[in-house]
């Protein structure tokens, strides 16, 4: 049934203002309603109002009663694709004249009516708001509230099963009540809608309402998005972006033979699609393996099928299987000791009990004494291998060094050694084999094993200190999406930052972040050489430890290389010369001495110990610290875990935030600010704004006395392109905590004033301003200005992306370097990207020519 629309914009914007406000009440999102039964078939009779007021078009398609078109399949595919992705964002079909939006959902609806959809959207339905059928007989307002009451009371009740179709959207928007409702509906309950307007209004009545614009990502029918912001072409968190060929792959397209076969990680849009299998088939391409039951395959190819299945609609993503490797006192350094002072007052043991730590690595010893209790039982509660290797065992060295540092027990020396989370539990996840190389399939087959088991184990933190050289945007790259689902259950991924921080002669490298440090959701990990003393006084980054910006990237149409040039790392810790658990007879400590100390080898053999530098020893600091803060406060997101640590970290004289994020971890100041939280409720669920300080509790004193130095805190947290300073941020819950989300998201720009600014549907910013002035490495402050220039972002570091990237210390980086980097101004080496076929190192970047700096870098450390 086709129905007249309404002409009536206020009686309408009042009556979705009702439909969504109805969203929020908890009697229509109660367990009754979340548990009740979806009927697919035959939904009149369980429904009445959806039935009245809606029209079903995947019911009316499986009567093949649409009027379907076959010129929108690219917007159909762009729509499916939209609907499947965890993103809050939601599409918005738009064309010249408001014509064409019902044709395209409608070959949406015949596409789930026939099965021919990803299993995100199968068994879905695809409804159709008939306004004039809402308000069709309706005496007074009151009583179109009740029927909307109604009909989203039977909404509910189909379990998320209904994607509603709301036409004339920029009609709905204008009013900040109507847009705080809608965007509350969307970001909170998860509301699934496709949007319908011409692009004129949109653009007029919904584009320059930044808290709405926000929610939705626009589908140009016809594809001509001049106009519209720049957020607006290119979707954030886990949508892709650009050429969906990684550039390596390009690459050995231009250079190699077609019939050159390689392993490729194909993200594609249905893995059982028979269109796709057939496809493969043609070219002779073999499935070696499948991301559990997701749409990720590993497929062995000839480079000839990579065009085809680019050009088939059926990809979203295709990069290489690369190899990946390790990126290679802690109590009183780090303030876990004043920790557990603090922690005694409000009884709490806080040493990791009940929380689990994923540590995915190279193995472990499991029989360490460091991994058993007080009790002498083991706490290492599973272990799994995802290597070619015959078991989980740890033959290289990695990874029992790693896990000490994080969750270790030994008594050794009088518990000198002692991990972060003593008594924490331990998942020993093997992505790493007794060589200490990997797969990314190995990674992403572990980390997928870890999203289906987390809540067994109560995972909450997995470390990865192992990576490859972030080559593909996190938009794009199969890590990084993987971590950011992780990061929607729940899970912190604390990852290394990486080992290359100078070159052969010492020089500074900047640039040189990995993956999946890189992704805006990871807790990305530098390291600090506290040169073996208590006090923080004297500490330093260390001359390895990578430097921002991320450098990873994707390619527009037109061949235009995007940066993704976020500020990293978030936080450091100390990684330099650090004793922790060694292995039987592994190969580092076989074949690196220096590594050894006779005094920390007497005894019982199962309790040696053994030295390791690199960021890899700082990330499991970082890791146990987060699980100390989950076991005060279970009810913590992870970003606001990762909010506590920056917020109080310790700033270090000297270094930018390029190098050491917001300072060195302050695990003392940490606990003292988490433990004044409240802890009645789920801060996942808390509304924007609520006041986070626990009653009879109030904000502590921002500093913190180690061993005699006395510090402010840093104050803030950090942004991909800036920095955020203000007593809001600790105080006043954000929306950007929420699990799933990032503190990139909400920091807008205009794309031709080039203005920065919150948006308050993300960040709670009545008080709090997007922060133009931060430290350099000097100890100065830059960017006083208010206007930040972002594709190009003058960030608040220093950081100018333009063309290039200045950075704080004046050094320019070119967009186009070539893969050894190039030797500018003051001394700096900057490297843009390797080359795919570059030697394997230590710290698991691919570099092209300088094999072996990096295990100098990090098995040396610094003085």
């Amino acid at each position: 049934m086709k129905n007249p629309k309404k002409t009536n914009l206020v009686t309408k914007g009042l009556a979705l203002m009702a439909l969504y406000s109805m969203l929020m009440l908890p009697v229509f999102v109660s367990n009754a309603a979340v548990n009740a039964q979806t009927v697919i078939k035959n939904e009149a009779a369980s429904t009445p109002i959806l039935a009245k007021y809606t029209t079903d078009l995947t019911a009316e398609a499986a009567n093949n009663d649409l009027r379907l078109s076959g010129e929108f399949e690219k917007e159909v595919d762009k729509l499916i694709k939209s609907l499947s992705s965890s993103d809050f964002r939601q599409p918005a079909l738009l064309d010249q004249l408001g014509e064409s939006q019902e044709l395209v959902v409608e070959v949406l609806a015949d596409r789930i009516a026939k099965g021919k959809v990803p299993a995100a959207l199968q068994n879905k339905r695809v409804l159709k708001l008939e306004v004039a059928s809402l308000f069709e007989g309706a005496a007074s307002d009151s009583e179109v509230t009740e029927r909307m009451k109604s009909l989203v009371g039977e909404l509910a009740q189909t379990n998320g099963n209904s994607i509603l179709f709301v036409d004339e959207l920029s009609n709905f928007v204008g009013s900040k009540q109507v847009n705080d409702l809608l965007a509350s509906s969307i970001i909170n309950d998860r509301l699934n809608i496709i949007g319908g307007s011409s692009k004129q209004d949109y653009l007029e009545n919904v584009n320059t309402v930044a808290e709405v614009s926000a929610l939705f990502e626009p589908i140009m029918i016809g594809g001509d998005y001049s106009g519209l912001s720049n957020d607006a072409k290119r979707s954030k968190a886990n949508r892709y972006r650009g050429d969906n060929v990684s550039a390596e792959i390009r690459d050995l397209m231009k250079n190699q033979s077609l019939n050159t076969r390689l392993d490729v990680i194909l993200q594609s849009r249905g893995a059982d699609n028979p269109e796709l299998r057939s496809l493969m088939a043609q070219y002779g391409a073999r499935i070696k393996n499948r991301i559990g039951n997701t749409n990720t395959i590993v497929v062995n190819m000839p480079l000839s099928a990579v065009e085809a299945i680019s050009n088939s609609g059926m990809a979203n993503f295709m990069s290489p299987d690369r190899q990946l490797l390790k990126l290679g006192h802690i109590e009183k350094a780090t303030g876990a000791s004043y920790a557990r002072s603090i922690a005694s007052s409000i009884d709490s043991s806080l040493d990791g009990t009940g929380v689990g730590i994923a540590i995915v690595d190279s193995g472990m010893k499991v029989d360490h004494k460091a991994f058993q209790n007080d009790a002498g039982q083991s706490r290492v509660v599973y272990s799994a291998n995802f290597t070619d290797d015959a078991d989980s065992d740890d033959g290289y060295g990695h990874g029992t060094h790693v896990a000490g540092i994080a969750a270790g027990n030994s008594n050794k020396d009088n518990g000198e050694y002692r991990g972060i989370a003593p008594d924490a539990d331990i998942i020993n996840i093997k992505a790493l084999d007794s060589s200490g190389t990997g797969q990314a399939s190995w990674l992403l087959n572990a980390l997928n094993w870890i999203e289906l088991n987390h809540q067994q184990y109560n995972i909450r933190v997995v470390n990865l200190s192992l990576g490859g050289l972030a080559v593909d945007s996190y938009t794009n790259d199969p890590v990084n999406i993987a971590v950011q689902d992780l990061n929607a259950l729940g899970i912190l991924v604390v990852a290394a930052a990486g080992n290359e921080g100078k070159d052969a002669s010492g020089n500074k490298l900047y640039g040189h972040i990995h993956s999946p440090g890189n992704d805006p959701s990871a807790l990305t990990v530098g390291a600090v050489n506290t040169r073996d003393t208590d006090s923080s006084s004297d500490d330093a980054i260390t001359t390895f430890s990578s430097r921002g910006p991320t450098r990873s990237s994707y390619v527009e149409a037109d061949g235009t290389i995007i940066y993704d040039n976020a500020i990293k790392p978030d936080i450091s810790a100390p990684g330099n010369k650090i004793v922790a658990p060694q292995g039987d007879n592994v190969y580092l400590a076989t074949n690196y001495p220096v590594l050894r100390d006779p005094l920390l080898e007497i005894g019982d053999p199962d309790d040696n110990m053994m030295y390791m530098s690199g960021t890899s020893m700082a990330a499991p600091m970082v890791a146990g610290a987060a699980a100390l803060l989950f076991e005060l406060n279970p009810n913590l997101t992870p970003q606001m875990v990762k909010m506590i640590l920056e917020y109080t970290a310790q700033p270090l004289a000297g270094y930018s935030v390029l190098e050491q994020g917001a300072g060195q971890m302050n695990l003392e100041g940490a606990i003292r600010l988490a433990s004044v939280y409240r802890t009645d409720i789920d801060f996942n669920t808390a509304a924007s704004g609520m006041y986070m300080i626990a009653s009879g509790q109030s904000f502590p004193v921002a500093q913190t006395t180690i061993n005699g130095n006395t510090f402010s805190w840093a104050g803030g947290i950090l942004t991909n392109h800036g920095y955020i300073q203000s007593t809001i941020i600790p105080m006043y819950f954000n929306n950007v905590y929420r699990n799933g989300s990032f503190f990139q998201l909400g920091i807008e720009n205009d794309a031709l004033t080039m203005q920065y600014s919150m948006n308050s549907n993300f960040h709670y910013s009545s008080y709090m301003a997007f922060q133009a002035k931060v430290r350099q490495s000097d100890g100065s402050t830059i960017g006083g200005g208010a206007i930040l220039y972002g594709y190009g972002v003058f960030v608040s570091d220093g950081v100018l992306v333009s063309d290039g990237v200045l950075l704080a210390d004046g050094v320019l980086v070119s967009d186009r370097m070539n893969a050894d980097g190039v030797l500018i101004s003051d001394g700096v080496l900057v490297s843009d990207r390797m080359t795919a076929n570059g030697v394997l190192v230590s710290d698991g970047v691919l570099v092209s020519d300088r094999s072996a700096q990096s295990t100098i870098n990090a098995i040396a450390g610094d003085e």
